[in-house]
């Protein structure tokens, strides 16, 4: 597998997905308005939530073991009889307590659709780890286009017919359904007779994995699952949609962050750390010359592309998404580092990680939330992701040197402060409405990227990762 050749692959995909998924969250918020919206984020919360001791690292073991050439078959009936197992009490629990899930989440009769959900994505997350582990990674940006492509679809449909929330949950459910269904279809599958010696091997791993899992989950959904306690939904759904704006930012490091983990994991088998030490050199700076420019661009246009967009009941959460523009940049750097402990066979340390940016995220939720709200949840979440950034980079660089390209990364800093300046100037004189959004950010990534390759540096970095991805010669 090439590394950066799977990179572009990710991220082309992630555009796809991003576009899509943008556009369907603008749509369903105007035509359902935030409160249906609000209670699908919560359905999504209270899934994530579950999938977490339901899963208990066993994905990821599944993909490190098959890196490292272990029975397929065996590892894959091993890792669903275990994951069975596991999801059965909580199943349980949200059938005893049905009336208190359906006031939380806001929609009559939705644990049915809870469990369904729950099995459909931790079903789809075997499948993609799978494609992961026998180094395939960069397939998985397709069939994640297919499942938002029919959450869409679906979802559209459903909310033609009168269905409110409950269309974007089934939409949810069917959209990650026909993910698992391509997955299936692509990765190589076998089956034995599951092993307890090979139960223990996933779950040992696992265990350590399992915070990494929690952390996530903290970064995703606990902010979301603590709001709800304190704000009707409406004002969760104004919050999430702001988080989601954000994230376009992310679609580059996500997309290095699932390639790094089973290429560094090669890599530290055969002893060669001077290959990890090169990667993170270039792929801790390219995720940057987006989340930078990102975070100024939303200070300057981003009241107006939260109230076009999705509606003046969204504008509310304009400071939120500034603060989660912020905590963009300091996730890229975390999400590039921190996986690769364990891929390193560091779980230790990165089971330590995870363990100071969860108890960051829960004590200053709980401590912020009840009297900022939704401000001080986004505040919560930035200030974890600091904290997962400062202990990847104190671990990491104990057994690698970790090379930053101070002087490019100020660069972008300038850049986007002229650009940002720019748009502040001329957005004044644009049309409003649409226009005047699609202006704003057209003129604000031709400004910014015409200022960034100016420097030699950066300008050779992106074209030599152009000329990979499409086969050309420089």
């Amino acid at each position: 597998m090439d590394l950066r050749d799977s990179v572009l692959k990710l991220f082309s995909g992630r555009i796809v997905v991003a576009v899509v998924e943008f556009a369907a969250i603008a749509g369903f918020t105007q035509a359902l308005g935030t409160g249906p919206m609000g209670s699908f984020f919560v359905f999504q919360a209270v899934v994530g939530m579950l999938g977490v001791p339901v899963d208990l690292g066993i994905s990821k073991a599944v993909e490190k073991q098959l890196s490292a050439d272990e029975p397929l078959g065996e590892v894959l009936t091993t890792s669903i009889a275990v994951k069975g197992v596991l999801a059965l009490p909580w199943i349980a629990g949200l059938v005893i307590l049905t009336p208190r899930v359906e006031q939380y989440v806001g929609v009559e009769g939705v644990v049915p659709f809870i469990v369904v959900g729950l099995a459909v994505t931790q079903s789809r997350a075997l499948g993609l780890r799978t494609l992961a582990g026998q180094l395939r990674v960069d397939e998985n940006a397709f069939l994640k286009v297919i499942g938002k492509l029919v959450w869409v679809a679906s979802g559209a449909a459903l909310i033609h017919f009168g269905w409110a929330a409950k269309a974007m949950i089934t939409a949810y459910i069917l959209g990650r359904f026909a993910t698992l269904l391509a997955a299936l279809v692509r990765a190589d599958l076998a089956a034995s007779a599951p092993s307890a010696a090979r139960a223990r091997s996933l779950i040992d791993f696992g265990r350590y994995v399992f915070v990494g899992s929690v952390s996530g989950f903290v970064y995703q959904w606990m902010d979301v699952a603590i709001l709800r306690l304190f704000v009707p939904v409406s004002m969760v759904g104004a919050y999430e949609i702001a988080w989601r704006v954000a994230s376009v930012a992310m679609m580059l490091t996500e997309a290095i962050r699932t390639s790094l983990f089973p290429q560094i994991s090669q890599w530290h088998a055969d002893d060669r750390l001077d290959e990890i030490e090169s990667a993170f050199r270039q792929w801790l700076q390219i995720p940057l010359y987006l989340t930078i420019p990102a975070f100024a661009g939303a200070v300057v246009i981003g009241r107006e592309i939260l109230g076009t967009l999705f509606g003046a009941d969204v504008v509310l959460a304009y400071p939120v998404l500034i603060v989660f523009m912020a905590e963009k940049i300091l996730r890229s750097v975390q999400l590039v580092l921190g996986p690769s402990l364990y891929a390193m066979d560091k779980p230790v340390l990165g089971y330590r990680g995870s363990v100071a940016a969860i108890v960051t995220n829960l004590v200053l939720n709980f401590a912020l939330v009840p009297r900022f709200g939704i401000i001080g949840a986004a505040a919560a979440t930035t200030l974890s992701a600091a904290t997962a950034a400062a202990v990847a980079i104190t671990y990491v660089s104990r057994f690698v040197d970790i090379d930053v390209p101070w002087r490019r990364i100020a660069w972008s800093v300038a850049s986007a402060v002229l650009m940002a300046g720019a748009v502040a100037a001329v957005k004044p004189y644009l049309p409003g409405g649409v226009p005047r959004v699609a202006l704003g950010v057209a003129a604000g990534a031709a400004i910014y990227f015409a200022l960034l390759f100016v420097n030699e540096g950066i300008r050779l970095e992106m074209r030599g990762a152009i000329e990979d991805v499409t086969g050309s010669s420089p």
